[in-house]
């Protein structure tokens, strides 16, 4: 037997609107929960897009932001927007390596970072961090240093050794120095790469650091005017490097460069030999002592200014701008000679006779004795 708990059976009309009421509480409830699902997408998406658009999806630094001290950066090379999104963030230039591919991704040169070394302002935007990477003037380039007074051989020497690139490339080059800018008046590249920093791109060939730095003497000659000063004393533009590279090879100090200038053109003016100890080094291609030996000084060689009137063939280094602007630019003076009496000081003393001279060069003589074990004379 059967138990029903419903009840007793109900009239017909009750019944009908009991179901009727059914009906309606479903269609409310479908309704509702309709209403339910929107509200909860709208809630949802709108906060994913105010995640977007607040940066809580991918940290990133505002606009605002003042650029913090920049930073060394190193990329290497084959590194995903990823991973140079991560080293980024680790030196503080973006804020997350999320903003940074975010930014990346948005930004169609993107393609074209590249892998080495840069210079970055930290606590910047994701999408300023990308453009600062895309400049080349961030990049931290490498360098090449030249000092005053090098031989075009040391020169390439060096210049070879901080570039990277074969030795080779340059000396070719040298042969030709019209192809790389040389003045007409240069028959050699001896003299005419001016020492001085240059910054060197990934790719930067040979020939681009050797027409860089023939421009920057071009530069410096023109600023002394040298060209015009070559004509007012009676020389070549060539004579005047010349002049110049003995002038940088023999003085002590600056204040000594306009006068040791003077002596050379004095003495070429009264058919006098040069006689410079620093003609004779480039020749013999030796560093070290001021001097030179009675043998050294036999040599028969047109850069022997010992046995040679007159300037040797080419300039025999490389002269700064303080030299150009001294054998442009000499000083006054009726001296003949000139000898350094003390070689640590630099102390120079200039003559107008041989007797004079001769006074000095005893000075500079004692010094060396006194001074023998320094093994500077």
């Amino acid at each position: 037997m059967s138990h029903f708990l419903d009840g007793p059976d109900e009239p017909g009309p009750r019944r009908a609107q009991r179901a009727k009421e059914r009906r309606g509480s479903r269609r409310a409830g479908v309704i509702l929960a309709l209403v339910t699902v929107i509200v909860l997408v709208a809630l949802v998406g709108g906060g994913w897009y105010a995640a977007g658009v607040l940066g809580l999806r991918a940290p990133d630094y505002s606009t605002s932001t003042t650029a913090g001290p920049p930073v060394a950066v190193k990329i290497p090379s084959g590194a995903t927007l990823k991973e140079m999104g991560q080293i980024l963030a680790d030196k503080d230039v973006v804020k997350s390596e999320a903003a940074f591919v975010k930014a990346a991704k948005a930004n169609s040169k993107a393609s074209g970072i590249q892998s080495g070394d840069y210079r970055l302002s930290t606590h910047l935007p994701a999408s300023q961090a990308v453009d600062a990477m895309l400049d080349p003037k961030n990049r931290a380039a490498k360098q090449i240093t030249l000092r005053e007074g090098l031989s075009l051989a040391k020169q390439l020497d060096s210049i070879a050794e901080q570039s990277a690139l074969p030795r080779q490339q340059f000396a070719d080059l040298a042969k030709d120095p019209a192809s790389v800018g040389a003045p007409a008046y240069a028959k050699t590249l001896e003299g005419y790469l001016f020492p001085d920093t240059y910054q060197l791109g990934d790719t930067t060939t040979a020939k681009q650091i050797l027409v860089a730095m023939v421009d920057e003497y071009k530069q410096a000659a023109g600023q002394v005017g040298l060209e015009q000063a070559a004509t007012a004393l009676h020389h070549t533009p060539a004579e005047v490097v010349a002049v110049a590279s003995v002038v940088e090879a023999e003085a002590r100090t600056p204040a000594d460069r306009p006068k040791v200038a003077r002596v050379i053109y004095n003495r070429l003016d009264r058919g006098m030999p040069l006689q410079m100890d620093s003609t004779v080094k480039y020749l013999t291609g030796l560093d070290g002592k001021v001097t030179t030996t009675d043998k050294e000084r036999a040599q028969d060689s047109p850069y022997n200014t010992y046995l040679h009137p007159g300037l040797p063939p080419t300039p025999i280094d490389a002269p700064g701008k303080a030299s150009l602007e001294a054998a442009a630019h000499p000083a006054d003076g009726q001296w003949l000679y000139f000898v350094t009496v003390n070689l640590e000081t630099g102390e120079t003393k200039f003559a107008t006779t041989l007797a004079q001279h001769n006074q000095y060069v005893t000075e500079f003589q004692s010094w060396c004795t006194a001074n023998k074990s320094k093994g500077l004379c």
